[in-house]
């Protein structure tokens, strides 16, 4: 079984209530989407994710005052060497949003690509397909793990100790959570495995390795057939759910690439939310 990501070049803008519905369901299964020659401006991309749900507007240094549902993703800085954006020019490790919160319910990520760079490339990987490849008997044990998520700076990316980035990743307190976990609209099983804060785990109320949890899964779990990958040319917009898929970068050579990044959940379009 492979990962089949949805694609297309229709205006997404343009589509009905009941389209992006059918879409966004097609997206929590299929775990990505790739669209081309999206036309946009920042309130028009807005406006679009606003009709799947609400957008999260942290208000931080990467989300213009102007436009606070916007994360900026670059490697530019202003004239003062300072920051504007999130994820700089460094190799990104895989993840999701909101790993070490304690909870998360903006699991729609997309990205809209406003200056590529031919030289990097993003990477998804869907881990509910991995776990439906299990036996019966390996699929009960990994039910029965909870595991604990910390951010840890120096796994997923590094960050100087004067970041503003490492800030407000560093105030979330983290969770504990199922390895497998359901999803709240599909129902479908998969693993949640940001494996680079993974920091505890359990068998039931019994504290095991977690180290052997992740050395074990990463060979299940990130297998070829179970990955896609995508270099963004001007236009394209990606998204993910983010329960059913972790995602991973490779370095930034052109600081001038810019991605326009927005997370929300499925309020406004689904029926059995679950938050």
């Amino acid at each position: 079984m492979l990962i089949s990501p949805i694609r297309g070049d229709a205006q997404l803008k343009m589509f009905s209530n009941d389209a992006l519905k059918t879409f966004a369901t097609e997206v929590q299964t299929q775990g990505v989407a790739v669209f081309h020659g999206q036309e946009l401006n920042q309130q028009e991309y807005i406006d679009l994710c606003k009709r799947f749900g609400e957008c999260e507007a942290p208000d931080q240094f990467m989300n213009p005052k102007e436009y606070p549902e916007l994360f900026l993703v670059t490697g530019k800085r202003d004239s003062d060497g300072n920051k504007i954006g999130m994820f700089g020019d460094t190799e990104l490790g895989w993840h999701s949003n909101g790993n070490s919160r304690h909870q998360i319910d903006k699991i729609m990520i997309s990205l809209f690509c406003v200056q590529e760079d031919i030289n990097t490339t993003l990477s998804v990987c869907h881990t509910g397909i991995p776990f439906k490849q299990l036996s019966n008997e390996q699929q009960e044990y990994y039910r029965t793990i909870k595991i604990k998520i910390k951010f840890k700076n120096n796994t997923l990316y590094d960050l100087e100790d004067d970041d503003p980035e490492l800030v407000f990743m560093s105030a979330n307190k983290g969770s504990i959570r199922n390895l497998v976990d359901v999803h709240p609209h599909t129902g479908e099983e998969y693993f949640y495995f940001p494996y680079h804060f993974i920091c505890g785990a359990w068998e039931g109320k019994t504290k095991i390795d977690h180290e052997k949890i992740v050395s074990e899964l990463m060979p299940i779990i990130f297998k070829p057939q179970y990955q896609t990958h995508h270099i963004f040319k001007k236009g394209d917009l990606l998204i993910m759910d983010q329960f059913t898929t972790l995602h991973r970068r490779t370095p930034v050579l052109d600081n001038n690439r810019l991605l326009w990044r927005i997370a929300n959940d499925y309020t406004k379009i689904s029926d059995a939310y679950a938050g």
